[in-house]
């Protein structure tokens, strides 16, 4: 989410084009017809390589799409030249008695459209449209072993890691995650923080929070560059980073260690609770 990121989502590795700046971006306006409702729901299945009907319903479903829309939740589409290339679906949750952040659960970017600032987009709307809302904190998901994902939650959004959860849904028959554990490590977004307002109202993609490595008392935890490759050419290889990554992550979560953001190399970078993180300038 959670929010369920498509590796598309999260452009913006260091040398990947950022063409959001140099070019007009992607109009998005939420989604409420019926057309729209089924684009979006095609779209997400062709994302995530949903063939079956089983597997597009254990993805998301046009019903799930139009109830959220209708009750007032986050259902929107980003579109470049009248064409429907991206969308983002969250709704609002509740954690202490009464809705206190936007749940984002599901977001993907069709592939010819990827590491044009599609993904960023979204999230600068998704922002605006919650702050306008009374709402200062978005959360979602996502596997740690996407390093992609990981460098645009972390270094481009400038958003927190709070919990690793091992094979957090369960069995997921829905393309992308069929026979894959799905460990996540849970995000939280917070809307107002200095940082954070600096990134979302400057040039797009301009701003990358680097966390310094090599300070004291500092763990690295190395994922895979492109672990969607090596499950298709080496699957017990994969199985194997899933474990040792996750090791890492809960020996060091268990010794009040805390994620406090990546590296330029993909590396994440843990410190102790009480240490105060350096990020590169």
């Amino acid at each position: 989410m959670a929010e369920r990121q498509a590796a598309a989502d999260a452009t913006g590795m260091p040398g990947d084009p950022d063409t959001a700046s140099a070019e007009a971006g992607p109009t998005i306006v939420p989604l409420h017809t019926g057309d729209q409702i089924e684009a979006a729901a095609a779209l997400l299945w062709t994302v995530w390589g949903a063939r079956t009907d089983a597997e597009r319903s254990e993805l998301i479903t046009v019903s799930l799409l139009r109830t959220l829309s209708h009750s007032g939740n986050y259902v929107v589409g980003a579109y470049r030249d009248g064409r429907l290339i991206g969308c983002t679906v969250g709704m609002f949750g509740a954690r202490t008695g009464r809705p206190d952040h936007l749940h984002s659960y599901i977001t993907g970017v069709h592939q010819p459209d990827r590491n044009r600032g599609t993904g960023l987009a979204l999230k600068r709307h998704q922002r605006r449209w919650a702050l306008e809302r009374g709402v200062g904190t978005i959360t979602w998901t996502y596997d740690p072993l996407v390093c992609r994902n990981g460098y645009f939650n972390l270094c481009k959004l400038g958003a927190a890691i709070t919990a690793y959860r091992p094979d957090f849904y369960g069995r997921l028959d829905d393309g992308v995650n069929t026979n894959e554990r799905t460990d996540r490590l849970l995000v939280e977004w917070d809307l107002r923080a200095e940082w954070v307002e600096q990134a979302m109202t400057g040039e797009p993609g301009a701003m990358r929070r680097h966390a310094r490595g090599a300070v004291p008392g500092a763990e690295l935890i190395v994922v895979p560059d492109d672990i969607e490759t090596l499950r298709k050419n080496d699957h017990e290889r994969a199985q194997r980073e899933r474990y040792a990554v996750r090791d890492r992550f809960l020996a060091l979560f268990a010794d009040d260690y805390r994620v406090v953001g990546m590296t330029r190399n993909h590396e994440y970078v843990l410190l102790p609770a009480a240490t105060t993180p350096s990020y590169e300038p």
